[in-house]
């Protein structure tokens, strides 16, 4: 993604009249926070101003604008499927539209493993209008094929909790049955499901 974009994302999180405007709880001060596809750490900057949080994300070029930006987030380069932290490390995980362009069953693995117990994973989806605009506003044929592949991975990941890359990439849909099973399948409880512009999702460890 360009820097005119992280920019602008990060105008969104802090200006709360915006309708895309979306930000995790207030937290005490003691909760070790990770943001997993921070991109330049915008939700952070917004939502913990004044507190060391980390973020992870595998755009090397967003992690050193994130840089420029705050001084409170540790910022790694990695993917979501392999976190580069030990067991139990985080009270709270972020995923703000992240989770779709993962293997959500490693993805969801992993964060269950670096959250502590009864720790908590807040995350947003989008749903499928997101994919099926960005292949009208493309219209090229490509656009159109890598559509058919996001609802066909999307519909097998809901039916049998599994997926397939394209090309190296992955991305799906999810709906509130399909990542609550998910959710369970892979340890969390408490699960809530708020639907809005995107679907908000929590569950704890």
């Amino acid at each position: 993604m360009s820097e005119s974009y992280h920019r602008r994302e990060l105008e969104i999180a802090l200006d709360p009249r915006n309708p895309a405007h979306i930000l995790p709880p207030a937290l005490p001060p003691s909760a070790r926070v990770l943001d997993i596809g921070c991109g330049a750490g915008q939700t952070l900057i917004a939502a913990y101003p004044d507190r060391l949080c980390f973020g992870l994300d595998p755009d090397f070029e967003a992690l050193r604008l994130g840089t420029e930006l705050s001084s409170h987030v540790r910022f790694v380069c990695g993917h979501a499927e392999a976190l580069p932290w030990p067991e139990q490390k985080f009270d709270f995980v972020i995923l703000r539209v992240a989770l779709p362009y993962t293997n959500i069953a490693l993805c969801l693995r992993e964060i269950h493993r670096v959250l502590k117990r009864g720790g908590t994973l807040w995350m947003t989806l989008h749903p499928w209008t997101i994919p099926w605009r960005q292949a009208q506003t493309g219209g090229r044929w490509k656009d159109w094929i890598f559509f058919a592949y996001i609802v066909l991975n999307s519909l097998l990941f809901h039916l049998a909790w599994k997926q397939f890359p394209f090309f190296g990439r992955y991305e799906s849909f999810q709906t509130e049955l399909g990542i609550s099973r998910a959710l369970r399948k892979n340890g969390f409880t408490d699960i809530s499901i708020q639907r809005g512009r995107h679907l908000l999702v929590a569950a704890r460890a």
